[in-house]
């Protein structure tokens, strides 16, 4: 009974001591916002969107991160970070995403979207944002019903999902901007 009690321990310790090292090596990227952000600033112009603000989504962040950054191009700062769930499809983990574009792939899509109306979410009383894909890898995301929503967990299908508090608080920003806002989900 001891040995099996210390097996146990050393297992839920290496449990641990594994999930921590995870986070801690995940944490370790380079500071590549500011040049993403400056990525996007030049799509938003060549493209007439508002070049003021973007959103960036960094999927080469694993779920349990913030990974999904508002940034102030005029500022050059970001403004709010938050936890972004990803698509539960294809050989996706919690940890990371699959991606595809693919109807019923449940899948994220990577890509330019364009930030589109409020709206519920799938019949719920569920408040969400519609994307709309703006590139060939994401180009089904409205007819997929891709959309920006609140969420409890770190896996949805398809949709970029927030905690409901930072979803409230990116509601109440978008809703006041005058032009479209350009979300761009990369991976690196």
């Amino acid at each position: 009974m001891k040995k099996a009690i210390k097996f146990l321990g050393i297992s839920v310790f290496s449990i641990i001591c594994l999930f921590v090292s995870v986070l801690i090596l995940s944490n370790i990227r380079p500071a590549d916002i500011t040049s993403k952000a400056q990525e996007l600033k030049a799509y938003c112009i060549d493209n007439g969107y508002n070049a003021d603000y973007g959103i960036l989504v960094d999927y080469g962040r694993h779920s349990f991160q913030k990974r999904l950054f508002v940034y102030d191009f005029n500022k050059e700062k970001v403004i709010m970070k938050s936890l972004c769930a990803h698509g539960s499809g294809g050989e996706s983990t919690v940890f990371r995403g699959d991606f595809s574009n693919n109807p019923g792939s449940h899948c994220s899509s990577l890509g330019h979207y364009r930030v589109g109306r409020n709206r519920n979410m799938y019949r719920r009383p569920v408040p969400a944002f519609e994307v709309h894909g703006l590139d060939k890898s994401n180009s089904n995301a409205l007819s997929r019903g891709i959309l920006i929503h609140p969420t409890i967990g770190p896996l949805t299908l398809g949709c970029f999902g927030m905690p409901f508090f930072r979803y409230h608080e990116l509601s109440d920003w978008l809703k006041t901007m005058p032009q479209d806002i350009v979300l761009w989900a990369y991976y690196d």
